[in-house]
């Protein structure tokens, strides 16, 4: 006779536990990705301080808004920050630029990851 509830220790045994090896990964992914952003961020600020210095509008910006925007670029390329996330730091570092520096501004639009936002 065969009593209700019968292999329940197998099935307990069976069920998959988070390993330790899991979490580590996934507190790596999280560790890396708020990396990611404060290292953004601090550009993203060095570019307002610098944008701030300019009284108006020009082409070309100055020589460090312009480096600025370069080492954003290298960094959100590098970073692990999905596309989505990607755009918006954009937003953040062409609001930053758009009154100072076109063609730093101009740089920032031509990177945008649309197409796989878009999912082509």
């Amino acid at each position: 006779m065969l009593a209700a509830g019968c292999g329940s220790e197998q099935h307990a045994q069976s069920t998959p536990s988070t390993s330790s090896a899991a979490r580590t990964t996934r507190s790596a992914k999280v560790r890396e990705l708020i990396r990611d952003y404060k290292q953004l961020g601090v550009v993203v600020q060095a570019m307002r301080r610098e944008a701030a210095k300019l009284r108006r509008g020009t082409l070309l910006g100055t020589p460090a808004l312009r480096r600025l925007t370069g080492r954003f670029i290298e960094d959100l390329e590098s970073s692990h920050l999905s596309p989505k996330a990607r755009n918006r730091e954009i937003d953040h570092a062409a609001g930053a630029v758009a009154t100072s520096c076109e063609q730093c501004f101009q740089q920032l639009e031509a990177i945008r990851p649309i197409p796989q936002i878009a999912g082509h």
